[in-house]
């Protein structure tokens, strides 16, 4: 599906006749209803003001007045939203770089799957990179990201590049998110509560839990984004998968195709920035690269759950139901963005 969408070059701007002639849509929103689903997306022609990705995510069924994400402050209303690009050094472009510049939005002739593009030079990091967000149902949002480095020395000498991407939640009965996981080194798995609360001396108001077999990354003691580098050293997750009960009864679920490998690893984020005033934490997660290569493709799959919360084992059931779909269907089509 991916290679309709047809490239100069890695990294060159999307052929306007290429798109015309393949029915792809250039779009700056775009509602997709599926199953019980009501999800608007976005792009980032007014970004920073208001972010790409998912604006509205709405179960019509069970809450069909209530949005997952904040709603009630301009730009706020955002979720699997691009955020950063962060590498571990100082450098201004560590900061929010994929709010700015081009990413625009195509709507793809399936009816249910939406895809942004981003190219080499509207990034600071020279990196290219596209999400494809795929409403499936009955209440599932599938997401496939794939990225390339064209300039892998802008990494610097540590060489990793940490990809954070954020969900800015509605209200929460809970600010804790619950996933799988053990306490300390060879402990046994169970279900662990974390709220991001503890903390450290780079703690912000928030911070990052990684898979068991993850290391952690360093970063230059004159770094000026740490916040979003350091991680806890314990708990860690065991299955790649993370749950949060909102207001309304509901759930939040994001489950990843990968926990740690010797390529890349997914990290779980929370920040408090509007508690206590509101019940609204950032859900957040990273994909980290550990050694930037030229032209290397990158990339991660994702799910995103959101229903009437029944109980924590039926979160488990979800994962192993993400996965079992994950092992049947055919690796993505590579991307030429």
């Amino acid at each position: 599906m991916l290679n309709l969408l047809r490239r100069e070059s890695d990294g060159a701007a999307l052929r306007p006749r290429a798109a015309q002639q393949i029915s792809v849509e250039k779009v700056r929103t775009a509602k997709i209803v599926s199953g019980n689903l009501a999800v608007t997306f976005r792009d980032n022609s007014y970004s920073p003001r208001i972010l790409s990705g998912v604006e509205s995510l709405v179960h019509l069924k069970d809450a069909p007045d209530f949005n997952a994400f904040d709603p009630d402050s301009i730009g706020a209303a955002a979720g699997l939203n691009f955020e950063h690009i962060i590498s571990g050094h100082p450098d201004p472009a560590n900061r929010f770089t994929p709010r700015y510049g081009r990413y625009p939005l195509f709507k793809l002739p399936d009816g249910k799957s939406v895809i942004l593009v981003r190219s080499q030079e509207d990034c600071p990091w020279a990196v290219s990179s596209h999400l494809k967000y795929t409403v499936s149902p009955p209440h599932y949002i599938d997401l496939e990201f794939r990225c390339k480095a064209h300039e892998p020395e802008l990494f610097g000498k540590r060489g990793y590049a940490v990809l954070f991407f954020a969900n800015y939640m509605n209200n929460v009965a809970e600010v804790a998110t619950r996933f799988r996981g053990v306490n300390q080194r060879g402990g046994s798995e169970e279900w662990i509560a974390t709220d991001a609360s503890e903390p450290h001396p780079d703690w912000d108001r928030g911070g990052t839990y990684r898979c068991a077999d993850a290391d952690d990354v360093s970063y230059d003691e004159s770094h000026n984004f740490k916040l979003n580098l350091w991680s806890y050293d314990q708990p860690r997750f065991t299955k790649p998968f993370w749950y949060g009960r909102t207001a309304r009864g509901m759930v939040f679920q994001m489950m990843f195709d990968r926990g740690c490998t010797s390529q890349d690893q997914i990290r779980f984020s929370l920040f408090r920035f509007k508690l206590p005033r509101f019940p609204r934490p950032a859900w957040d997660f990273q994909y980290v690269i550990h050694k930037v290569e030229k032209g290397k493709e990158y990339g991660f799959r994702a799910r995103v759950v959101w229903k009437t919360f029944a109980s924590a084992d039926d979160c488990l059931g979800e994962y192993e139901t993400f996965q079992r779909f994950i092992a049947a269907t055919a690796p993505v089509s590579k991307p030429t963005v």
